[in-house]
């Protein structure tokens, strides 16, 4: 029998909760990338400007992924991490500077890669010190940490942005750095693989074989679209509408408070649902969240399409944690959790480019492409499930410690 949450919760180790304090911290002091697009249409500049700046985020955590990945796998996580948290802190002051958008489009190019570089190693550190058995536990005391500091931090990043914009890029070096020092002096370096077997070519050999994963990237690609919209056209089209900037953080924060407060109920009624079904139910919620723009543009609008955006979230991203890392191999997890972060860098990189160019031409179009997204992903995770059950799904990763199939099954109903 499965221990219970709270027997989870007990067992978790101490470095568990020293990285999910850091990971407060830091979470909380993302202040800069939800408001980027905001502060700069208020200086001056396009919103097909401000979508190619947010795109260089975007572009700097393509290759971070990667990299950090296998930095994660060869060095240790808590260097990664480390490095990944001051240097970010440096960049985010040096950006704070930049007035000009050549320096504005590299800075924050180098702040993408610096400050995505350790999310491999969180999600591999945590694969690594947290049994099998308690994981789920630990993935949702972790998605909990995070959406609280959710819940704050951008409603704190709107109330100080109607006041200084230099301290709006402070405050997100602050935290950086705090995430920095802790991951350096009181995290484990975890596993690392040695030498002869650290590289992508050994990583990216399991992964083209690892159906089930590559199921997941594809739809991850998806999601990231839609995802990047709340950053994007959504607080664009928040200030074009003529609300208040100080109401879009409390808009915001919506995300994090129902998921602190719903989410872990919900997935316990909702157990009995095969895993990717659930997961493609919650893509479907969150795609037709964007279609209450064709109706309207007020403050309740804005807020009804966060909270059927944030059930579609809590339905999908409870179990998708999980599925991953169960499809991971033990000697390559910053290897895998990097080539996922690949797809959201993809999905990234689109939507910040590719719809504020729309939303310059259309909104309503915007809306539209994002909703046929999203469906799409959730098919895609459905017809997989479909032909694995009918017997056509095949699974070739036998030398990883659990195989797709098995994998699947072990996430809980």
């Amino acid at each position: 029998m499965p221990p219970s949450f709270r027997e989870s919760i007990r067992i978790l180790p101490a470095p568990f909760w020293v990285l999910m304090g850091a990971t407060f911290v830091t979470r909380f002091g993302v202040f800069v990338v939800p408001f980027l697009t905001w502060v700069m249409t208020k200086r001056g500049f396009s919103p097909l400007e401000a979508g190619w700046t947010v795109a260089a985020y975007s572009a700097g955590s393509f290759c971070a992924s990667l990299v950090g990945g296998w930095v994660a796998d060869r060095f240790g996580r808590n260097v990664t991490m480390a490095a990944a948290g001051l240097l970010g802190a440096v960049c985010m002051l040096l950006l704070s500077q930049a007035e000009q958008l050549h320096w504005l489009v590299l800075l924050t190019l180098l702040a993408g890669f610096v400050g995505e570089a350790g999310g491999p190693a969180s999600v591999a550190l945590v694969q690594d010190i947290v049994p099998p058995e308690h994981r789920l536990a630990a993935y949702a005391v972790q998605r909990f940490v995070v959406n609280l500091a959710w819940a704050f931090g951008p409603a704190v990043a709107g109330f100080v942005v109607e006041r200084s914009i230099f301290w709006l890029f402070a405050g997100d070096a602050i935290s950086s750095g705090i995430f920095g020092v802790v991951a350096l002096f009181f995290l484990p370096r975890g596993k690392r693989s040695c030498r002869h077997t650290s590289g992508w070519s050994h990583a990216l050999a399991s992964i083209r074989v690892n159906r089930p994963f590559l199921v997941l990237f594809i739809s991850c690609v998806a999601v990231a679209f839609m995802f990047r919209q709340t950053n994007t056209t959504f607080t664009l089209h928040f200030e074009k509408s003529g609300n208040p900037a100080s109401v879009l953080g409390w808009v915001l924060a919506i995300n994090g408070v129902m998921i602190c407060l719903m989410e872990m109920p919900l997935a316990s009624y909702t157990r009995w649902m095969p895993v990717r079904n659930a997961i493609a139910v919650g893509y479907v919620g969150m795609a037709l969240s964007f279609i209450v723009f064709l109706f309207g543009n007020s403050v309740t609008a804005f807020t009804v399409c966060m909270v059927i955006f944030t059930a579609g979230e809590m339905m999908a991203f409870s179990r998708q944690q999980a599925y991953a890392a169960s499809l991971s191999p033990e000697d390559m997890r910053g290897r895998y959790s990097g080539f996922l972060g690949l797809a959201w860098s993809i999905g990234n990189i689109t939507a910040s480019v590719g719809a504020m160019a729309l939303y310059q031409w259309s909104p309503n179009a915007v809306w539209v492409v994002t909703a046929t997204v999203g469906v799409l992903a959730a098919l895609v995770l459905v017809r997989a499930s479909v032909a694995r059950n009918a017997g056509t799904a095949t699974t070739s990763v036998d030398k990883a410690p659990k195989s797709p199939v098995q994998a699947e099954e072990a996430v809980p109903r």
